[in-house]
């Protein structure tokens, strides 16, 4: 006759096998916890490391392109017309070196700084070169002004998410850097002419490349920025965009910048009426008189 297993061998083999699976689920527990504690660790490891990177990479300085200070190019008399000149203004490393000065150039004793920012999105920017480009480049190549343009980026979100201000002012940077300055007002005109409108898709790399070598823009021409060799790649790989928002920045928190167009003579912010062709340039005319 089989023997039946006691109350207590019952109760004994119940508490063994309890514990057995409570030393199961323990150990199967400790491994989910080590596997969450080690992705936890590695997802840490990589925000810290990312956030390092965009530490470090906000912290570099912003080299300015050559020919360019805070983010200005300048024009003046030249023997064969516009001329580049060294741009007015201080900024860190910025060389200019390349450049004659307006003086040496050949603008006028007392000559005006008319300076322009603008940006190549904005149809405010666009009538006001379709209306003063002619005047402020004849009176420039004849000494009686200094002509100053800083392309900014303020209207990014009215490109269709392609940043167009961004990239159009950064090819002007890449333009000057690579020593073509004096190309610049003909890119520029250029530029204006072939404005996107308000909220469509601004101009892909090869609409600007392109209108910069029909402006006679040699598009292998070497290049001092980071990653770029050429000024092709400058364009292509936002060379400048750093240095394009920190120059559109410093305008708006220290220049007074509060949409384009926006212009001053020798420093001051002109309140005449631009629209009025004849009035502007005798504004101008009489500013440089008076200097």
């Amino acid at each position: 006759m089989a023997k039946h297993p006691s109350a207590n061998d019952r109760r004994a083999n119940a508490r063994a096998q309890a514990r057995q699976i409570a030393a199961a689920q323990a150990k199967k527990e400790k491994t989910v916890k080590t596997v969450l504690y080690t992705g936890i660790a590695v997802v840490v490891v990589a925000v810290i490391a990312v956030v390092g990177t965009l530490v470090w990479q906000s912290s570099r300085p912003v080299t300015p392109p050559q020919n360019m200070v805070s983010g200005t190019v300048a024009f003046a008399a030249g023997d064969d017309g516009l001329q580049a000149v060294q741009p007015q203004g201080e900024e860190e490393d910025a060389d200019v070196s390349a450049l004659p000065t307006a003086a040496e150039a050949g603008a006028d004793d007392g000559a005006a700084v008319v300076k322009v920012y603008l940006d190549f999105q904005c149809p405010g920017c666009k009538a006001f070169e379709d209306t003063n480009g002619d005047t402020l480049t004849r009176l420039a190549e004849e000494g009686s002004i200094i002509f100053e343009y800083e392309p900014v980026a303020i209207l990014d979100r009215m490109s269709g998410g392609n940043e167009y201000s961004t990239r159009s002012s950064n090819m002007i940077s890449c333009i000057a850097d690579s020593g073509q300055t004096d190309l610049i007002p003909d890119v520029s005109l250029a530029l204006f002419a072939q404005q996107p409108g308000e909220g469509e898709t601004g101009m892909e790399d090869d609409q600007l490349l392109s209108i910069a070598e029909s402006a006679g823009v040699d598009l292998d021409a070497a290049v001092n920025v980071e990653d770029s060799a050429t000024v092709r790649d400058c364009v292509t790989n936002v060379g400048f965009d750093r240095y394009v928002e920190s120059s559109t920045q410093d305008a708006l928190n220290d220049e007074g910048l509060e949409g384009t167009p926006h212009i001053t003579i020798d420093g001051e912010p002109y309140t005449g009426e631009w629209s009025d062709r004849e009035a502007f340039a005798a504004d101008l005319i009489r500013a440089s008189s008076q200097g």
